[in-house]
């Protein structure tokens, strides 16, 4: 409740700030997407948060309610309407299925329906860096075998394979290059810090070669970032 308070604030700062000369704000419809394993028990009223709530107060403390959308006990023949809204629902309600990989294979079928919209693979490309990055219940491997044994004779789907493929071997390359630069750091400098390993496992690979290139030379660590 306190995290949905804290988006209708930001939302009528962005709006007072988009139009200065405005003398009324706009309506806020909070909505919560739940698809947890567990039963949803959090109130959906403000004011059940605040105990006690005398009567003489309850005007003058923020009340408002949520409207929950629960998709964790849905069937796919619940979830209905757009391509777009059953692709993310069904995404966000299979990341705890025991057959991801399945799951996976499912949606894929769903995203055959838009394959021929602009928008296909970019859905396509948000869905697997859900899986793979986000939930971490697949690996880059599975997903490669997955889109190369799905649809193998479309164009489109054979473009975007390529694609992702290429950005995958691009991140393993980016990984080694980071971990070489890591273990120059600790040879030189001794064992790097948190906040330098986290900079250089997030940096692109132009950063990670100059930054290679200066410690050959550099006599102290900061002479490797500037």
């Amino acid at each position: 409740m306190l995290q949905l308070l804290r988006y209708i604030v930001a939302s009528g700062d962005a709006y007072r700030k988009q139009h200065p000369k405005a003398r009324r704000l706009p309506p806020v419809y909070p909505l919560v997407l739940y698809h947890g394993q567990r039963a949803w028990r959090v109130p959906t009223c403000f004011h059940d948060l605040v105990s006690p709530l005398p009567e003489a107060l309850a005007p003058y403390v923020p009340q408002f309610r949520y409207d929950l959308h629960d998709i964790s006990a849905r069937s796919d023949t619940e979830i209905k309407g757009e391509i777009l809204t059953r692709l993310i629902q069904q995404a966000l309600r299979n990341i705890y299925s025991d057959e991801p990989r399945e799951r996976l294979r499912e949606l894929l079928d769903l995203i055959d329906t838009v394959i021929d919209q602009p928008t296909a693979l970019d859905i396509l490309e948000s869905l697997l860096r859900y899986y793979v990055q986000g939930t971490r219940r697949l690996d880059e491997q599975t997903v490669r075998s997955l889109l190369i044994e799905h649809r193998p004779g479309e164009p489109l789907m054979q473009t975007f394979i390529e694609k992702y493929i290429e950005q995958g071997e691009q991140r393993g390359e980016q990984r080694g290059e980071a971990k070489m630069l890591l273990r120059l750091i600790a040879r030189k400098f001794g064992p790097p810090s948190e906040p330098v390993r986290a900079r250089i496992t997030q940096a692109d690979p132009d950063t990670l070669l100059g930054w290679s290139e200066r410690i050959l030379v550099a006599q102290s660590l900061d002479e490797v970032w500037h």
